[in-house]
């Protein structure tokens, strides 16, 4: 099997209160996480999981994030010598605006996304709409969504898997690689913290603050315990440590 290569693209920082990702605790502290998209390659394909903000001088839909020059994804993958049309796949991890912006820059790509995620972002409840105003809408690129149900090997080595929580049709990534398999868990585990929460928190896990059942979150997240032998955080700078995972 042809090696597989994951890396990390670092294609915004957002300003945030902890607590936003810490469920009820660090309420005050403020913190800069980056935005990331990652990037596989192997087995003839280019694969692109999530696509970050939309650019920030085109107005606010959301709270504001800082983007520096040569930040946008289409930029950090030409870095890789990637052309936007050399992206086959990719994967949306969950729909919300730093995740699922530019989705309209890939013009080749097939999107996979969790059906059950296209449902929850077409009527979310009040406190979580403000978060799915993506740009562009989602809606003129329907057609090229490609609408999983749960669990599904993508290519030989790539898999995503159904795992609600941060929303309800979140998918995690599963990179199996001779090194080692790497999960990206998106939001469920935003910092590097909420993963390795016992002695902070007195629990293996502790989840995001955005969530609509924190009962189906706690086990989402003992199931991840299973999924991968890293698990790889949705905005941690400890993510960006490494040029390359494989």
């Amino acid at each position: 099997m042809e090696e597989l290569v994951l890396r990390p693209l670092h294609v915004g920082t957002i300003r945030r209160d902890k607590s936003i990702f810490t469920y009820l605790r660090n309420m005050g502290t403020q913190i800069e996480m980056p935005i990331l998209a990652w990037y596989i390659e192997g087995q003839g394909h280019r694969i692109l999981v999530d696509t970050g903000g939309h650019d920030p001088a085109k107005g606010e839909l959301h709270p504001p994030y800082m983007r520096e020059t040569g930040q946008d994804p289409v930029s950090r993958l030409a870095a890789l010598g990637v052309r936007p049309e050399d992206i086959d796949i990719i994967i949306l991890t969950h729909l919300h605006w730093d995740h699922a912006s530019n989705i309209n820059l890939f013009p080749k790509a097939r999107m996979i996304v969790q059906r059950e995620e296209l449902r929850y972002a077409a009527a979310p409840l009040d406190p979580h709409r403000w978060a799915y105003q993506t740009i562009p809408p989602l809606s003129p690129g329907l057609e090229r969504f490609e609408v999983i149900d749960g669990d599904k090997e993508i290519i030989k080595g790539v898999s995503v898997h159904l795992t609600p929580g941060h929303t309800p049709g979140i998918q995690g990534v599963a990179v199996r690689s001779p090194g080692a398999t790497y999960f990206l868990a998106g939001d469920n585990v935003p910092l590097k913290e909420n993963w390795d929460a016992k002695e902070k928190y007195g629990v293996p896990h502790w989840p995001n603050s955005i969530h609509v059942d924190l009962e189906v979150f706690f086990k989402t997240l003992r199931r991840t315990e299973s999924l991968g032998d890293i698990i790889l955080p949705g905005h941690d700078w400890s993510a960006l440590e490494r040029t390359e995972y494989k």
